[in-house]
């Protein structure tokens, strides 16, 4: 979602297409619980263009013009230019091509899907993506044809990637593993030393606590999903949790409450969860809960197809998310 306009966001969607829509009617919402939340909600398509390969990923570039960096199922990192509809201005929204580069493929020259990608923070001067050819590459936004860095070919699928800070950069593998990346030498990553007990499902996503850097949230493909705590890297804390029947596709911190994550799944649901409160009582599975301080399940996002990815706005207190069936979902808290 972009953050410059509460009525206009866009959203990935696992297609050849991106879009730019519209909120209308953003305030209009009654709200009485989170099983019953109804808004005159109405999102609208203002812009699409083209997308070589499925977009896996994508990520808004706060820069004066709003850029839109994607990451494809064909490998290729893309740049596009979203020119938003100003308050008072009658010019059409669109998105335009800027640039786009293969930077992921195996060794025998065969296309790998780029599976996530980071923009770095404060800076905004450089893009991070991963791949399931096992590297990570770190490009400039003034020119993505050429890598500034990349790690080698380490063998375990790269899943997902987030900045931590400006110099250090978490990757989720394939095969359940967490690793630590410094930006001045990402040939040299940490692998992080897990208990014997750790259940090492396939990791799908990764982010970052907001206020606490030494924390980290992952979801992974039988819909669990954990907090890590990495102060100590041969030993870190995890807390593991179910939430979801299916693969988590994305997993967030609450930008207000850090204190809950917000989770979307190949099932079709959408999760908040209180992971203080569920580590505090030693909660595992929140599937079956009735204690609403704990977890809730938003209906009002629901879908009978995969819900791929979700986004909240901290200002508008919206929360989006996206659907394998097309359509834009929304709830408030």
């Amino acid at each position: 979602m972009t953050r410059k306009e509460i009525n206009q966001f866009t959203v990935p969607r696992k297609s050849d297409t991106i879009a730019i829509w519209s909120c209308q009617n953003k305030r209009q919402f009654e709200i009485t619980r989170a099983e019953d939340v109804k808004s005159t909600f109405v999102p609208s398509k203002l812009a699409e263009a083209s997308h070589q390969g499925e977009v896996l990923d994508m990520r808004v570039v706060e820069t004066r013009d709003p850029l839109l960096a994607t990451a494809s199922s064909t490998g290729e990192i893309s740049l596009y230019k979203s020119k938003l509809q100003a308050s008072g201005h009658t010019d059409s929204p669109s998105i335009e091509l800027v640039d786009t580069h293969r930077h992921h493929g195996f060794p025998n020259k065969d296309a790998a899907e780029a599976t996530s990608l980071s923009v770095r923070p404060q800076a905004l001067d450089e893009i991070a993506s991963v791949g399931e050819d096992s590297r990570l590459v770190l490009l400039s936004i003034d020119n993505i044809q050429k890598s500034l860095q990349q790690s080698d070919h380490i063998g375990a699928g790269f899943s997902a990637v987030c900045w931590r800070s400006s110099s250090s950069l978490a990757v989720t593998t394939k095969i359940g593993q967490l690793r630590l990346f410094d930006r001045r030498d990402i040939a040299k990553p940490i692998l992080l030393s897990t208990p014997k007990s750790y259940q090492r499902d396939p990791l799908t996503c990764v982010a970052q606590h907001p206020s606490e850097p030494f924390r980290l949230a992952t979801g992974n493909e039988e819909g669990g999903v954990a907090v890590w705590d990495v102060r100590n890297l041969s030993h870190p804390e995890i807390a593991g949790i179910k939430v979801h029947n299916s693969i988590v596709w994305e997993v967030q911190f609450h930008p207000n409450q850090p204190d809950k994550l917000i989770s979307c799944s190949q099932d079709g649901s959408l999760a908040t969860l209180n992971w203080r409160q569920a580590m505090e009582d030693h909660v595992h599975d929140i599937r079956n809960t009735s204690d609403d301080s704990v977890a809730t399940y938003w209906s009002s996002i629901r879908s009978v197809l995969s819900v791929n990815s979700l986004d909240y706005h901290n200002r508008a207190n919206v929360l989006l998310a996206g659907s394998d069936s097309g359509g834009i979902l929304e709830s408030v808290q």
